[in-house]
């Protein structure tokens, strides 16, 4: 239950927090616009399709500059108790510290959960709508009529699977094709092809080999050219706008995974973007964690050496996101290592500034 205090500091840390997203936002669309103006013009673009695609282009803006603005609330909030000496008097009276600035871890934890959400569903939509609107209003590109797709997989019935290392619309035919039959857990039969290619409205079979396995045994058979009437797809299943994994939620881009994997291909590099994708949420509670003791002692500078405060520690942690990611790509670290990298090196310079000023 929020008590007089919990509600006093949350209030004036909420309205920090929102002045700041609205100031990252503001800046962001300013600099875009002017940016872009231009080709806006050239293109004959409307005043509506502006409008829209900045609306869409917000929610990206707020998932970036979160951190930022989550970390300048925090400093704000308390250098002003500081200065004001509303902490001094909080620990006479018998308030620690840590009771002071609790409302407030609890706070980046809840909004790091919001975010990671947001992150899943919001985002990726918006960022969809806003490309739509640039390629297809403004720019005037065609939509594809054909649409090709890398590392195929799908799921035929329960107990057979079909993937393919690349699937070309313009021509339905798809290469290096594996359909595997199960039972159960058990694979009994494997069907190789080195195309599979739509013609007179069945699929057709290149390049065929097929593995039946029973019990410890494997029967190798290499067959001609082969109609597949049996099998109950047609090239729209497979031809679907690949998306880049960076753009895709959590659960797509395991999906992504396990095809990399069904097709025998490295995913590190896209384990990497999944483990970011819970540890940059996560980054709104480190900057809490890591703010809170920097700004809970009185200083000078007032609100310009917090914002400096603010953007030197931001711009050092998205450094060693990067590093830990490039080293999570290159095998260096592990892929959950790599994506954790920062928050680990940030959490613990929270931990150690907390201790040290509880002292």
């Amino acid at each position: 239950m929020l008590n007089a205090l919990d509600r006093y500091v949350l209030k004036r840390f909420t309205i920090n927090l929102l002045l700041g997203i609205v100031a990252w936002i503001i800046i962001f669309v300013v600099v875009d616009l002017i940016e872009n103006i231009s080709h806006f013009l050239d293109h004959n673009a409307t005043f509506g399709q502006v409008f829209m695609y900045y609306v869409y282009y917000i929610p990206y803006i707020i998932s970036l500059t979160l951190p930022v603005a989550m970390l300048l609330a925090t400093l704000f909030t308390l250098s002003t108790m500081a200065v004001n000496n509303e902490i001094v008097a909080l620990l006479s009276a018998g308030i620690s510290l840590f009771r002071t600035l609790l409302p407030l871890f609890l706070a980046g934890l809840l909004i790091s959960v919001a975010a990671f959400f947001f992150n899943e569903i919001t985002v990726p939509y918006a960022n969809q709508k806003r490309f739509d609107i640039k390629r297809y209003q403004v720019d005037k590109e065609p939509r594809p009529k054909f649409r090709s797709r890398a590392n195929v997989f799908l799921q035929l019935s329960s107990d057979e699977t079909l993937s393919a290392r690349y699937f070309n619309g313009s021509i339905n035919q798809a290469s290096e094709v594996s359909i595997k039959t199960f039972n159960g857990p058990r694979l009994v039969q494997r069907i190789d092809a080195r195309k599979m290619v739509w013609q007179d409205s069945v699929w057709k079979l290149i390049g065929v080999t097929v593995r039946d396995f029973k019990g410890q045994n494997e029967i190798l058979r290499r067959l001609p050219d082969s109609v597949m009437t049996t099998l109950d797809i047609v090239p729209q299943d497979l031809a679907v706008v690949q998306k880049k994994p960076e753009e895709m939620s959590y659960l797509e881009l395991s999906h992504f995974i396990d095809e990399l994997r069904a097709l025998g291909a490295d995913p590190r590099k896209w384990l990497v973007e999944r483990h970011l994708k819970i540890s940059l949420p996560f980054a709104n509670f480190i900057v809490v964690l890591l703010g809170a003791p920097l700004a809970s002692r009185k200083r000078r500078g007032g609100m310009g050496l917090n914002f400096g405060i603010s953007l030197g520690i931001s711009f050092t942690y998205f450094i060693i996101i990067r590093v830990g990611q490039v080293l999570g790509h290159q095998g260096s670290l592990s892929p959950l290592l790599g994506a954790w990298l920062g928050n680990l090196v940030f959490l613990t310079f929270g931990v150690i500034g907390l201790i040290k000023v509880r002292k």
